[in-house]
């Protein structure tokens, strides 16, 4: 927090990705509403996660060869203007859950293209030496999002509507976008660009760039097990993000406002586990981190799964979210540090198609097994998954390449 830029960054985007989770609760209830039905839900997150696969290989390239604060800029105005056409949707009587599912997939593409620009940029605000608590506290103001948005988003819902929710998530990109202004560029910890712009080593091709990426990726065994780890813990734990409406209306039978303090359950469990994260156990192997984060997980999902009553499933989402924080916060600064600059918004973003890329199916697999079997018995499942998959990448010696 010493570095101005890095301040200005952080407490901007702090403020607007609470906006940006009022606004998933708001779009997530709206379409709940209309169809009364899971697996409408995990289309509406297929719809906004597809996008974010599909622009995959542009999204490294933007990264990698324009001005990152310029990129963000635009991305997030985009988002802002996206949101109130949302709220103006909602006011005006749009209730067809294809245009509602339409909007979500303009939302994916735009922030498809933002995502590893934005974690690419937090390496220009700090030192290297600052890189790996830089990363874990962009995780941490994410993830405290998740606190305060959803609650917001169930009150604004439960009290002026979906339309007002949706609208103050507009309003809430503000922010980052002034933030984003204030920045020095001069005192960016920018790599070498070549004279054209672009950074050393970047082909002007699109897919020549993927390629690159590709095969930097594959011949780089730490990065290529977070990746495969983090594709294990989002295509089993990240769906049930989106679920948390199921539960909160077939299991426990709450209100909207309940609904939203569900919802923010995971983030109030990263936000109390933060100091521990960025402490004692920054100062740990990352192989020991990841097993415990991974396993925890697993662990944490089947509590969810098996809680009688909204407070234990509170407690149980509060877990998620601490094993959540730990395991991302670690996987992301493993990638961050052990990859090169030149190749970093790239590889960045191959890492992000790792976390979100596998999300879409898993959001329409998980609502339609919940629409057959019930959301008890397959949150649980996926609960073993993991729990199984951390143990066996522990076993074989994977986990191990994250320490180089």
């Amino acid at each position: 927090m010493a570095f101005r830029n890095y301040r200005l960054f952080w407490i901007g985007g702090a403020i607007t990705n609470n906006g940006r989770w009022t606004q998933y609760v708001a779009t997530y209830w709206i379409v709940y509403q209309i169809t009364e039905s899971a697996a409408w839900v995990g289309a509406a997150a297929f719809a906004s996660f597809i996008p974010m696969l599909l622009t995959n290989p542009v999204a490294g390239h933007v990264s990698d060869r324009f001005d990152r604060r310029k990129v963000l800029l635009c991305t997030n105005t985009a988002c802002s203007v996206l949101a109130a056409l949302m709220a103006a949707s909602w006011g005006l009587g749009v209730r067809s859950v294809v245009a509602w599912i339409g909007l979500l997939l303009a939302g994916g593409f735009i922030y498809g293209i933002q995502l590893p620009t934005w974690q690419s940029f937090v390496a220009e605000c700090v030192p290297r030496e600052h890189l790996r608590n830089a990363i874990t506290l962009n995780s941490t103001q994410f993830n405290a999002a998740r606190t305060f948005g959803p609650a917001l988003g169930g009150l604004l819902i439960g009290t002026a509507g979906p339309g007002w929710a949706l609208f103050v998530a507009a309003v809430f990109y503000g922010p980052v976008l002034t933030a984003l202004f204030m920045i020095r560029a001069a005192d960016l910890f920018r790599p070498e660009r070549a004279p054209d712009g672009s950074r050393p080593g970047h082909s002007p091709s699109i897919l020549g760039d993927y390629r690159e990426s590709i095969r930097y990726v594959l011949g780089s065994p730490g990065i290529r097990v977070a990746i495969g780890t983090t594709a294990l813990v989002s295509t089993m734990g990240q769906p049930v993000v989106q679920q948390i409406v199921v539960f909160a209306e077939e299991v426990f039978e709450v209100s909207p406002f309940w609904f939203g303090m569900l919802g923010s359950a995971q983030g109030l469990g990263a936000l109390l586990a933060a100091p521990l994260v960025v402490g004692e156990l920054g100062q740990i192997r990352r192989s020991r981190l990841q097993l415990f984060a991974t396993c925890g997980y697993g662990i944490a999902l089947m509590l969810f799964a098996a809680a009688p009553v909204l407070w234990m499933g509170f407690v149980g989402l509060g877990l998620i979210g601490c094993m959540h924080l730990a395991s991302a916060s670690n996987l992301n600064s493993t990638v961050q540090l052990q990859v090169d600059d030149a190749i970093r918004g790239r590889v960045m973003a191959l890492y992000l198609m790792g976390v979100l890329g596998v999300s879409p199916f898993a959001n329409l697999a998980m609502g339609a097994a919940i629409t057959v079997f019930g959301p008890r018995p397959v949150v649980a499942f996926a609960g073993l998954v993991v729990l199984v998959g951390g143990a066996f990448l522990h076993l074989t010696g994977r986990f191990r390449l994250l320490d180089a």
